[in-house]
């Protein structure tokens, strides 16, 4: 079980690249295989779709809601957004779920990858009937 968040997402808070209102956030299943998904030097989102037999799902789910904050009480960088959900996709199975930065890329050849999240997926989840994220702090960047 794994949160990892990508060298390249953290470069992307550290320049201010990532402001509560602007910056959209997409989500999509990692399929088929994870293994090696979760190396945070991948830099791009078809990076991580050509490791081994990883597969992406079709669906990406814009992320709504999205606030990034600095906690100073906490000496860290909170990054939140709504719940979300993937619509129901007959014979698929969920492994991981990955969230990128697509506020001005339109190609998976240059989308910044941010978090790779697998707790909570065990073997995979089935997506027959649909699949609910709920979100309480995105990431917590230290």
């Amino acid at each position: 079980m794994a949160e990892v968040v990508y060298n390249v997402g953290k470069d992307r808070v550290r320049a201010g690249l990532l402001t509560s209102g602007t910056t959209v956030l997409r989500a999509v299943l990692i399929v088929t295989s994870k293994t090696g998904a979760d190396n945070p030097d991948l830099a791009t989102v078809a990076a991580i779709d050509a490791v081994g037999t990883v597969a992406l799902g079709t669906e990406r789910v814009t992320l709504t809601g999205v606030t990034i904050t600095i906690d100073n009480a906490n000496d860290r960088i909170n990054i939140d957004c709504a719940n979300f959900a993937f619509a129901a996709a007959a014979g698929v199975t969920g492994l991981a779920c990955l969230v990128y930065d697509a506020t001005t890329d339109t190609s998976d050849a240059t989308r910044i990858p941010l978090g790779f999240f697998d707790t909570g997926f065990g073997a995979g989840l089935p997506i027959d009937g649909g699949l609910n994220a709920t979100v309480n702090d995105l990431f917590r960047i230290t």
